[in-house]
């Protein structure tokens, strides 16, 4: 909500040749990056008109530095109104004019890249490295989905049919208005995400989340609220007939309201949810590598954190020695949760382990601030405690003994999650045979956890969600396919 790119832009619609000529005219958008930790007032954008009432403050929601403007469900049903008048001109647009703005976009952001890393480092505290990963990731997504839109993965087909001299022509068509929701920890990806394949593929789009950005008027309408009215605005654009499709990305608990609402009004919906991510250590694994890897895989507030290790009881004592040894390099370090609130339910996590007898060590004593965490390991994680099944959604990690590979398998595919899981072992054969058996979305073999690429489909199974973002897969989740048979 607060990382806000804002674009002067002409109206594109019903007029796809000033769209023609905006897309090899540099002068006709000039990005202004607002940046709400330094004062400004964030607005919606309906209509590609900004909208901030001052001298209504019924609505408004501070932040440390600012406040931006809440919508009501009359802004609502403008943003739906406008996203639905948009469409009749943006679907008809050709591949070749949206790749052309999706390399726009990207060369903007490449351009602007240092200042939207600072940016990112103000909001969300996090280090330079993974506001770079944000940023350049953003822009490998961007230019990956261009790519595609013209590559023919996205072309019909035409299957064979019985009648003699008929054809069967199987087309794909963009839905219509989607929503599409993120959240706040990598906000301008995930912003990003909920909104460029569907726009790639033909659709417009209401973004309740983080950024606004580089695309012809009203084919984007950008809508945010106070917490509490979270049901009453998110209802409202489920419900509402025009969306065809919601995409989401955050809690289970929340998806699941989420997907219980698009049940009710019979839509699709895209979820990508929480995580409880194991990393399997085999007892002929790289010891020190994999130690590593875990660890640093815990400390990153995302979907894809690594929360477990289950190591073979042969090199288990091997494998604590070596995490004892790297967590002391990290001496003192302690990571910023969103809030005091992610603090305690951390804590409690923790607390719960360490009363059913985990024993529990850390990079520096508890700290004081509210929103911090230090670095926590948990021996001896069993089926009693809290942590074995709840996802942390912190710098936490829990260590199980296993007697070998099945009892890890079983482990993982017992588990209400199944997001991404890591093998460790010299033997590659015995790595992908183990792969194929664990009932997660992404299984990265003698590698962290966490790892994502914009040509590769990205969701869970289980409680993690369904559905893929990424690639062709997350393009197709945004169209439709007609079938039309011609006959001689």
């Amino acid at each position: 909500m607060i990382l806000s790119f804002r674009y002067r832009i002409p109206d594109f619609v019903g007029s796809t040749e000033a769209l023609s000529e905006a897309m090899t005219d540099s002068t006709t958008a000039q990005p202004m990056l607002r940046n709400g930790s330094q004062g400004y007032r964030i607005p919606l954008l309906i209509n590609d008109t900004p909208i901030l009432r001052e001298d209504d403050t019924s609505r408004h929601q501070s932040f440390e530095g600012g406040y931006f403007q809440g919508a009501g469900i009359s802004d609502c049903a403008d943003a739906v109104a406008s996203c639905s008048k948009a469409f009749a001109t943006w679907s008809t647009t050709s591949p070749t004019q949206r790749r052309g703005l999706l390399l726009r976009l990207a060369q903007v952001l490449k351009d602007r890249q240092n200042e939207a890393r600072n940016i990112m480092k103000s909001e969300i505290y996090c280090d330079d490295e993974w506001a770079s990963i944000g940023v350049t990731t953003s822009i490998d997504l961007i230019q990956q989905t261009a790519y595609l839109l013209t590559s023919g993965s996205m072309s019909g087909t035409i299957p064979y049919t019985q009648p003699e001299g008929s054809y069967g022509l199987v087309f794909t068509r963009p839905l219509g208005v989607v929503l599409g929701i993120a959240p706040w920890n990598s906000p301008l990806f995930l912003a990003l995400r909920a909104i460029i394949a569907p726009l790639a593929v033909g659709n417009t789009v209401i973004l309740k989340a983080n950024g606004l950005f580089l695309m012809p008027g009203s084919v984007v309408n950008f809508i945010l609220h106070r917490p509490e009215d979270a049901p009453e605005i998110v209802g409202y654009l489920i419900r509402d007939p025009a969306v065809r499709k919601v995409n989401f990305t955050g809690s289970t608990q929340v998806g699941r309201s989420i997907a219980e609402q698009a049940g009710r009004a019979l839509k699709p919906v895209l979820l990508e949810l929480g995580g409880k991510n194991c990393c399997i250590v085999l007892k002929d694994a790289d010891i020190g590598r994999a130690a590593e890897a875990a660890l640093s895989g815990a400390t990153l507030n995302i979907c894809m954190s690594t929360d477990l290790v289950l190591v073979e009881k042969d090199v288990a004592d091997e494998f604590r020695a070596e995490l004892t040894k790297q967590l002391q390099t990290m001496n003192s370090s302690a990571y910023r949760l969103v809030g005091p609130k992610s603090q305690s339910r951390v804590q409690a996590l923790v607390s719960d382990a360490e009363a059913k007898g985990s024993s529990v060590k850390s990079s520096t004593e508890r700290q004081t601030d509210p929103s911090l965490m230090p670095i926590t390991i948990l021996d001896n994680i069993n089926s009693s405690m809290d942590f074995l099944r709840t996802e942390s959604f912190g710098p936490c990690l829990g260590i199980v003994a296993v007697s070998d590979a099945d009892e890890a398998v079983r482990i993982v595919n017992e588990g209400d999650y199944g997001l991404s899981g890591a093998i460790w072992t010299r033997n590659q054969h015995a790595a992908f045979e183990i792969a194929r058996r664990l009932h997660v979305g992404a299984v990265h073999i003698n590698s962290s956890t966490v790892h994502d690429e914009a040509t590769l489909p990205h969701g869970g199974t289980k409680l993690s969600g369904f559905g893929r973002f990424g690639a062709e897969w997350g393009l197709k989740e945004f169209v439709e396919t007609q079938t039309v048979i011609m006959h001689a």
